[in-house]
């Protein structure tokens, strides 16, 4: 059996106000994850790997709470844990690795370990499977009306790129930092012929755009479920649970999603209840796997600093090993392809409650 990965889980509850551990902070970090899982059978025509989720005390919101260095001193057990367990890669999502800041890079330096964050194939699989949403609802990408909210940070400016290359001719910025919005803006009219309009005018923008990208957090925080176009697909990546919540209630003509979800290669075996259909991940847990896959042992993976080329990469080797877009996630619940045509809110599979 080839590398071994191991990816590192904290429980999902959307819809529950954050608050802080029961243990105190030293204590929280002291505890490494006790309740484990398996993931195995994935074989491509390239290799096979097995790996091991491990599940963090306290749910996502509760991170937000711990100080950043009880947090990295948690991650730092569990991935210790992890490696005693077999495991030479070590992956998990895009919020824990934002909150752990720069603290991320020396760590995978002292453990002598991969970590991945998982960024690069969650922005690759979700420009994928808003390409693929918008061609189930008879929107073509060229005529569309694109708006990239918080362009001017590293996810917004991969993403809008990511657009203008597959052909999207009708792009809205919006960003606080009008500079940096401006630099992207001439960068796209040399590069892919594509003149991108920037603008400070949110509502008045979300208001006529078909395809809507929330990139950071403060972005989607400040959209309402009233600003969007009926029938609008919203790719929400900067993390913000209320929109999506708020939009699954009040917008049922409005899709959302916030993670993509894929279909791993093999026969594979997941020891934990994800509430996702068997053989299948978040993009941010297959980006481990692929980087298992290739045998890739030698470096880390990690921020929010994207280029469009390693997204790319990212993309080219999750068609090598046959992964497959099958759905999408919206405040932890499931969404299959087949209902994004007449989309009524997620099929809602139960939340990762370890």
């Amino acid at each position: 059996m080839g590398e071994r990965f191991a990816l590192l889980v904290h429980p999902s509850r959307s819809g529950r106000k954050s608050r802080r551990p029961a243990l105190p902070d030293f204590l929280w970090s002291c505890i490494a994850p006790l309740k484990t899982a398996p993931l195995s059978g994935i074989s491509s025509s390239f290799g096979q790997v097995r790996g091991r989720f491990l599940f963090f005390r306290g749910d996502a919101g509760r991170l937000v709470w711990l100080e950043k260095p009880h947090l990295a001193r948690a991650v730092f057990r569990a991935a210790k844990k992890a490696a005693r367990m077999g495991a030479r890669i070590i992956g998990f999502s895009p919020s824990l690795a934002a909150a752990l800041g720069d603290v991320a890079a020396p760590m995978a330096r002292k453990l002598g370990l991969t970590l991945t964050g998982g960024m690069s194939y969650t922005a690759a699989a979700a420009m994928e499977g808003l390409q693929r949403a918008a061609a189930l609802r008879g929107l073509q990408l060229e005529e569309a009306a694109v708006l990239v909210v918080g362009a001017a940070g590293p996810v917004g400016a991969v993403c809008t790129e990511i657009l203008a290359r597959d052909g999207a001719n009708y792009i809205t910025l919006v960003d606080e930092d009008s500079p940096r919005l401006e630099l992207l803006s001439r960068r796209l009219l040399y590069e892919c012929g594509v003149a991108c309009r920037v603008s400070l005018q949110l509502r008045r923008a979300a208001a006529r755009s078909d395809l809507v990208i929330a990139a950071d957090r403060p972005g989607g925080a400040a959209l309402s479920p009233q600003d969007l176009k009926a029938g609008a697909i919203l790719c929400n990546l900067g993390g913000a649970d209320e929109l999506s919540l708020a939009l699954m209630r009040q917008r049922p003509d409005v899709m959302v999603f916030d993670e993509v979800v894929v279909r791993l290669p093999g026969a594979v075996t997941v020891g934990y209840d994800l509430g996702l259909p068997e053989g299948c991940v978040s993009a941010w847990m297959a980006e481990a796997v692929l980087w298992a896959l290739e045998g890739r042992c030698d470096r880390y993976f990690l921020g929010w600093e994207l280029r469009v080329a390693k997204v790319a990469e990212m993309g080219r080797l999750a068609a090598k090993h046959g992964f497959t877009l099958v759905g999408f996630r919206v405040a932890d619940r499931y969404l299959d392809l087949a209902a994004v045509k007449k989309y009524h809110g997620p099929i809602t599979h139960g939340p990762i409650t370890p």
